[in-house]
């Protein structure tokens, strides 16, 4: 069996922090309940953790802790091809994430960021994983 948990984390607005601090605890209890088996966690953490230099911010910071927390690796700082999974016309940056623990690594053969393949109608990039 293998577990995938998609994620939508709200900016860094003061009151969406309340409630970004109930989804890693929400996502914390259930990824320890299934910690046996392989667990994906993926989504739009809007999170800065430096991938393309910029500076960490709020929700950066907790998706951090959160993997080392609970022994995740950040697929997209390890062994991502393609850097930036959203842009706008002036900027480009990496604020979704492919997580996996130690068991689901087992099974990953790749992950990239398609920056041209996939064509969908968004400003985000789409993640992809082969296991």
């Amino acid at each position: 069996m293998h577990i995938l948990f998609v994620c939508y984390m709200t900016t860094t607005r003061p009151l969406a922090q309340e409630e970004n601090v109930k989804k890693y605890t929400i996502l914390e209890t259930v990824v320890q309940e299934f910690s046996r088996f392989p667990v994906i966690v993926m989504g739009d953490m809007n999170g800065h953790v430096s991938v393309l230099g910029e500076k960490v911010n709020e929700n950066g910071h907790k998706l951090i802790d959160f993997c080392e927390g609970n022994e995740f690796e950040n697929l997209n700082i390890t062994i991502g091809n393609g850097l930036h999974t959203w842009e706008s016309k002036e900027w480009k940056t990496a604020i979704d994430y492919m997580l996996v623990n130690h068991e689901a690594r087992e099974h990953v053969r790749e992950m990239h960021v398609d920056e041209i393949e996939f064509y969908i109608d968004t400003d985000h990039r789409m993640l992809v994983l082969k296991c």
